[in-house]
């Protein structure tokens, strides 16, 4: 898989602990401004929705967008990044432009972008440490978990799967996964976060698992799905932030 890393280092203090919400929102409002071409400023039966990365990114509905943000919750830093996947990485240049438009209230940033390729490991730990840094939103039952028993590895490993095939634009296929991998450790904890509509004027719950799964018995299949998840993302909201995971050899 290829993709592009967009990351904005912003010299100003952090404003608050989930700036996800708050990046989206100013990119899209900005991204709008630059691409828009319809003379109503009106997505709903626009006729240019097909060429359209505003509409493809915020207005297009029961799709796997194709991008998501990237950033560390507690960190003191105001720094972030946005990976780009498949075609929008064409768009690269006006999704820059918009978003550096979206920065102007700061009065400096650092900017660095990066075409990248995720590369498969030959050698590989099967003891592995899984961290989840933003919260995890994967539904079980119609449902939200809620605690670390609602889940388990395989909701994890197939949620990564089906994201990787919507990104790919291929139809769905199922896949088993190795069941004798044992779970050593599981610390997983419920984070509570909310973000404010403007679009539906009501504060609306991002909140999910965090912490952290240690694994034995990991092999390569499973290993290499959870890596490719380090870059796309785990769950629902990727392109708020959420769902961000670590995978750290520890065997």
């Amino acid at each position: 898989m290829t993709y592009t890393k967009q990351t904005y280092n912003i010299k100003a203090p952090k404003p608050y602990l989930f700036i996800g919400s708050k990046i989206r929102g100013a990119l899209g409002y900005a991204l709008k401004e630059e691409v828009c071409i319809n003379p109503s400023f009106v997505c709903k039966d626009c006729f240019a929705q097909k060429e359209c990365i505003f509409y493809d990114m915020y207005e297009k509905q029961n799709s796997t967008h194709n991008y998501r943000l990237d950033f560390k919750l507690y960190s003191k830093k105001y720094k972030f990044s946005l990976l780009l996947f498949g075609k929008l990485q064409n768009q690269k240049e006006s999704i820059k432009k918009a978003m550096e438009n979206s920065l102007k209230e700061y009065k400096s940033f650092e900017l660095k972008e990066k075409q990248k390729k995720l590369k498969e490991k030959e050698k590989f730990s099967s003891i592995i440490k899984l961290e989840f840094l933003t919260p995890l939103r994967i539904k079980k039952q119609n449902r939200f978990a809620l605690h670390q028993d609602e889940i388990g590895l395989n909701d994890i490993l197939f949620s990564i799967h089906r994201r990787n095939l919507e990104l790919q634009n291929k139809p769905f296929q199922r896949v088993q996964f190795n069941q004798d991998i044992k779970i050593v450790s599981k610390n997983l904890k419920y984070q509570e976060l909310t973000r404010k509509s403007n679009k539906q004027n009501t504060k609306m719950n991002m909140g999910g698992l965090m912490g952290e799964i240690i694994l034995s018995g990991v092999d390569k299949q499973t290993y290499d799905l959870l890596k490719l998840g380090e870059i796309i993302g785990v769950g629902k909201s990727t392109v708020f932030g959420l769902g961000i995971i670590k995978v750290e050899d520890i065997g």
